[in-house]
């Protein structure tokens, strides 16, 4: 891909998103209003964001975003919610700017870059929405490409930002480290670059009050928006009128089946590459982890669904086509239905309100079934390709 392209497909992401983020620039609703109400715990109250309750589950990097767009609202520099936003709109461009140089080393296919820049659910959970997926999967692009192109140490740093940011890319460790038939002390090279930097950053939050900092960064089980519990949760709202409540207390066996059941297909995963009894590309390899959470955890966020994007459109086709149907689907009946304000500027009337949910629930189900179908096809082409090898020696 020449960089002319390159550079118009950054242009076209960044007038998507920017006229998206200033179009809702003024709805500080969802997760936006809870940033703003971290930013002015940081700004009046305490340094520590673990110390308010059920509001920062992430590594401590985000809250100091937080704190900047609020300090820029109350000086009337931005608008809040735009503020928060533009970090994460920078971030899906150079996730553009990265898949195009995949592309130029023909890692990628040409396509990549101006799919995403064109991607509805990039802009629906980054622009709209405002969460900040899109930062720690710029991180997981670059530790991928930097370990196809043999750079260990810099792809282990990559993870670290990535696992610093959010802590799901903490997943794609054993596989990463382990690339490639790595011996056991290049693992564990890789594994330590990758976990200081975020271990080193939590260390004085720990120091100031580790009860509030585990209760708050490991204590988040998920909620019942998408994924399998959803499903559950959105027949039974089709069946009764009745929409049983999202919070994981409030599904604590599906909660407890879902971490049981992906941690067991992760491990399993994990043990099959290492036996090289599934061989792939460590970008399908990481495109497989996150549809397997997506298919088997039952309790998944709207933004979660942005974690198969970029990765998928590394090598785009039909999977990729049918999950950004379906959850782009999904998320404009789960934005409209359940969180009034997002996508629309109010809740809806009850007619529109009711089509609304319905379109929630296909897209629940859709989605789910696209993750399930694309994850099966990956594993399958991982056995099909060690067979051929097999065969071919």
């Amino acid at each position: 891909m020449s960089a002319r392209a390159a550079a118009w497909a950054v242009a076209l992401a960044l007038v998507l998103r920017l006229g998206a983020a200033v179009a809702t620039s003024g709805r500080v609703v969802a997760d936006v209003a809870r940033y703003q109400k971290v930013a002015d715990h940081l700004l009046d109250v305490s340094w520590n964001p673990y110390e308010t309750k059920r509001l920062y589950p992430y590594p401590p990097p985000w809250a100091a975003v937080e704190a900047t767009a609020g300090w820029a609202a109350r000086r009337a520099i931005l608008p809040f919610a735009l503020g928060v936003k533009l970090p994460v709109i920078g971030a899906d461009l150079l996730v553009v700017a990265v898949l195009a140089a995949m592309a130029a080393r023909g890692r990628a296919s040409p396509l990549a870059s101006w799919l995403y820049a064109l991607h509805p659910v990039s802009v629906l959970v980054g622009s709209v929405h405002g969460q900040f997926d899109a930062i720690p999967l710029l991180f997981v692009l670059v530790a991928v490409e930097a370990l196809a192109r043999g750079r260990r140490d810099a792809s282990a740093l990559a993870l670290a930002a990535a696992i610093a940011t959010k802590s799901f890319p903490v997943l794609l460790l054993p596989l990463l480290a382990l690339d490639r038939g790595a011996g056991v002390r290049r693992a564990l090279r890789y594994a330590a670059l990758a976990l200081a930097p975020g271990a080193l950053l939590l260390l004085p939050f720990a120091i100031a009050d580790a009860p509030a900092l585990a209760r708050e960064l490991f204590g988040y089980s998920g909620i019942a928006d998408f994924g399998w519990t959803a499903l559950a949760r959105g027949g039974e709202w089709l069946a009764t009128g009745a929409l049983p409540r999202s919070e994981a207390r409030f599904w604590p066996v599906a909660a407890a089946a879902s971490k049981l059941v992906f941690l067991a297909a992760w491990a399993v995963l994990v043990l099959a590459v290492h036996l090289g009894r599934v061989q792939l590309s460590v970008d399908r390899l990481t495109l497989a982890v996150v549809l397997s959470f997506l298919t088997l955890y039952g309790l998944l966020s709207a933004q979660y669904l942005l974690w198969a994007v970029p990765l998928g459109l590394v090598r785009p086709g039909r999977h990729a086509t049918a999950y950004a149907v379906a959850a782009t689907a999904g998320l404009a009946g789960f934005y409209l239905f359940l969180a009034p304000g997002v996508l629309a500027a109010g809740p809806l009337g009850p007619a529109l309100a009711a089509w609304a949910g319905r379109l929630w629930v296909a897209g629940v189900a859709a989605t789910l079934l696209a993750s399930a179908a694309w994850m099966f096809t990956l594993l399958r082409d991982g056995a099909t390709g060690l067979r051929a090898a097999m065969a071919a020696r």
